[in-house]
């Protein structure tokens, strides 16, 4: 697992939300497919945001899935060509019950906050319920930028590429789930700042998983 440095703000002048706001916790994840009950987590990027937005703290780590069915201990990861990870890469990485304590942990009383939020919500709900660390009906706020992209951006296309184009965010690696999770921070950085402008609170938060585009 690799923690990232903070980054500066890039707004300190601005008056700080009051404590009591909850920050956020904006999370990417790359896995082996699209059913989080067949499919597993390959890897993860979390990053901490402040209620304003500003980054506090981030991490990444891959994620061993454990060996597939075919007996021989080898690892299936599934569309390579989309996320470039390879049996290699993850084999030995920490499996995502070592893992369980930090995510839940850095989740905790936070928004949760994905470009897609169904799809990676559903993903650690399984995965953290699985361990009984979370209960299946559980609420969890959250906030998901592709389902609010055009409240707050002019695009074409709701896809994470688009929506950061829009917006000026840059996107480092596509498919890396750090550099996804950061451009999604940014995403919502901008929609925060579109927000103050209008006058209006924060993006509407949910606590069931939006639908998917």
């Amino acid at each position: 697992m690799r923690e990232m440095p903070s980054m500066p703000s890039t707004d300190s002048a601005q008056p700080q939300a009051p404590e009591m706001t909850p920050g956020y916790a904006v999370v990417d994840l790359e896995t082996t497919g699209l059913s989080p009950s067949a499919d597993a987590i390959l890897e993860i990027g979390l990053v901490h945001l402040d209620a304003r937005g500003e980054i506090e703290r981030s991490w990444t780590s891959l994620v061993d899935p454990g060996p597939g069915p075919g007996g021989d201990g080898a690892r299936e990861v599934g569309p390579t060509f989309i996320h470039g990870l390879t049996p290699d890469d993850v084999t030995g990485a920490p499996r995502i019950a070592e893992l369980a304590d930090l995510i839940a942990r850095d989740l905790a009383g936070r928004v949760v906050v994905a470009h897609n939020a169904r799809f990676d919500l559903g993903f650690l709900s399984h995965a953290l319920g699985g361990l009984g660390m979370l209960d299946a009906d559980a609420p969890i706020p959250q906030v998901c930028t592709m389902r609010r992209a055009r409240d707050y951006l002019t695009t074409p296309s709701r896809r994470l590429t688009s929506c950061c184009e829009a917006a000026g965010v840059p996107l480092a690696a596509h498919h890396t789930a750090l550099d996804a999770a950061l451009a999604c921070a940014g995403l919502l950085r901008r929609y925060l700042a579109v927000g103050r402008e209008r006058g209006q609170a924060r993006p509407p938060r949910r606590a069931a998983p939006d639908a998917a585009a």
